[in-house]
C-alpha cells in the first residue's frame, strides 16, 4: 500500500494581507470588517504622513502607547518619541522635539521655495493592527536660480495607533551615499535609555547576523514578506522581500553603540513591537582613494512578536498561516518570537558636504545656502506680500 506522503515546513506567519470574499468551499478566514477596519487605518496613516510632509511639525510628545522606561526608583525615562536626520546633530527625543527645527536639511533662507514630493510610500500594519512601519523615498525640492535643485532623501518610520489616531514612534529620514571613514564630525550621542534588559540583550542577539553580514546563516531572525525591508547608507543599498537575506547593509561588520530600546503598547506584557535606535560604529575596509577605516553610523530598527507556523501537506490535518494570523502573539505567545521586519542604517552627512555634493562649485556658503547662479548672480528669496494701501476716496473696514 502506498504510504500517504507527509512533509512538514517550518515558516513565520507574514503581515497578513486583505483577501477577496470566497464562495464555495473557499477559506473561512475572511473578516469583511476586520480587512476594511485595516484597510482604513493604513489609509489614514498613509494621508497623516504625507500631510506631515508639508507641514512640517514636531511629533506628540505623549502617549499611552509609548511606554517609557521604569527604573527601581519608579521613574519614568521616555524613550520615545524620536527623530533622526540627515546630519550628525539631528537625533532627538521625547522632550528635545518641543523645539524641534525641520527635518529637512541644509539652513535654506526663509521664504525660499521648498517642498517634498513622496515617489514611493509603502506602510504595513502589524498583525495586531497596535503599530505600523513606512518606507518612502523624498523628493526634497529647494528653488534657486529659476530652478529647483533636488535632493533625494529615504524616510522610514514607526507609528502606533493610540485610540482614533496615529503616533509618531521614530521617523528616520536620511541622504544615501557611500560610507567613509570617520567622515566629518561624529553624530551626536544618543543617551541609552532600555525598558527591559532581557528584551535588549535578545533583539541585540537577533540583531548580530545583521549587523555581521551573515543573514543568510540565520534567516529565522528576519521575516521576508513584502512587508519586510533593509536599507544601508548607500543609496544602492535597499533589499525588500525575499532579497533581504542576502542584505549586506555596509562593507565592513557592524557594532553596537549607544542604544534606546522599547516597545508599542501599555506595557511589556500585550506587546508585539519592540524598536532599537541608537549608533553602530563599522570597520570598513580600503577602497580605490579611501583608506581603511571605521565610520559612524545610525541604525533604527523595528521587530514584529510573530508564531511560528507549521505547514503539514499530506492527509494530516492542514495547519496554515491563515489561521494562524487569527491570533495575536499578544493573546497567546506560544510558539512566538522576534522577528526583525525594518532596517534603517544609515551615516550622517554635514551642511557643507551635502551642499556640495548637490550644489557643487555654484556653493558659496552652507550655513545659511548661498549659492552662484549660472549668470554669476546670486538668487535673492521671495519677499513676503506687503498690503496694499487703500485707494483714494475707498472706505476702509
Amino acid at each position: 500500500m502506498t504510504r500517504a506522503l507527509v512533509v512538514a515546513v517550518v515558516a513565520l506567519a507574514g503581515c497578513p494581507r486583505a483577501k477577496p470574499p470566497q464562495t464555495g468551499g473557499g477559506s473561512d478566514h475572511f473578516d469583511p470588517d476586520r480587512d476594511e477596519t485595516r484597510r482604513r487605518s493604513l489609509a489614514e496613516l498613509q494621508d497623516q504622513i504625507l500631510l506631515s510632509y508639508e507641514r512640517d511639525e514636531p511629533a506628540d510628545i505623549e502617549s499611552p502607547m509609548i511606554p517609557p522606561r521604569i527604573d527601581d526608583k519608579k521613574v519614568g525615562h521616555p524613550i520615545a518619541p524620536g527623530r533622526i536626520g540627515v546630519g550628525p546633530g539631528d537625533a532627538l527625543f521625547a522632550g528635545e522635539l518641543e523645539r524641534a527645527p525641520s527635518r529637512w536639511p541644509l539652513d535654506v533662507a526663509p521664504l525660499t521655495p521648498t517642498s517634498a514630493h513622496s515617489k514611493r510610500l509603502e506602510v504595513h500594519l502589524s498583525q495586531d493592527g497596535t503599530a505600523a512601519w513606512a518606507f518612502d523615498e523624498i523628493s526634497w525640492r529647494i528653488g534657486m536660480c529659476g530652478r529647483q535643485a533636488v535632493i533625494p532623501l529615504r524616510m522610514t518610520g514607526l507609528y502606533a495607533r493610540d485610540g482614533d489616531r496615529w503616533v509618531t514612534v521614530f521617523e528616520h529620514v536620511s541622504f544615501g551615499h557611500i560610507p567613509s571613514p570617520l567622515r566629518g564630525v561624529p553624530p551626536k550621542p544618543i543617551a541609552t535609555e532600555v525598558i527591559d534588559r532581557e528584551l535588549a540583550d535578545n533583539l541585540s542577539r537577533i540583531l548580530s547576523p545583521v549587523l555581521y553580514r551573515k543573514i543568510d546563516q540565520a534567516p529565522k531572525v528576519i521575516g521576508t514578506g513584502a512587508e519586510v525591508m533593509l536599507l544601508g547608507p548607500d543609496l544602492s543599498s535597499e533589499w525588500h522581500g525575499p532579497d533581504v537575506l542576502g542584505a549586506k547593509l555596509t562593507a565592513g561588520n557592524m557594532k553596537l553603540e549607544d542604544r534606546r530600546v522599547g516597545v508599542v503598547g501599555h506595557g511589556m506584557k500585550d506587546t508585539t513591537i519592540a524598536y532599537w535606535i541608537g549608533n553602530l560604529t563599522a570597520d570598513l575596509p580600503g577602497r580605490p582613494g579611501v583608506p581603511p577605516g571605521k565610520a559612524w553610523l545610525r541604525a533604527t530598527f523595528v521587530f514584529e512578536y510573530r508564531r511560528r507556523v507549521t505547514v503539514q501537506v499530506g492527509k494530516a490535518k492542514q495547519v496554515t498561516a491563515t489561521e494562524a494570523e487569527t491570533k495575536s502573539c499578544a493573546e497567546d505567545s506560544t510558539d512566538c518570537e522576534w522577528v526583525l521586519v525594518l532596517g534603517h542604517v544609515s551615516e550622517p552627512i554635514n551642511d557643507e558636504d551635502l551642499a556640495t555634493t548637490v550644489f557643487g562649485t555654484a556653493l558659496i556658503s552652507p550655513k545659511p545656502l548661498q549659492v552662484t547662479c549660472d549668470d554669476g548672480s546670486r538668487p535673492t528669496a521671495r519677499q513676503p506680500e506687503r498690503p496694499r494701501p487703500p485707494e483714494q476716496g475707498a472706505r476702509t473696514p
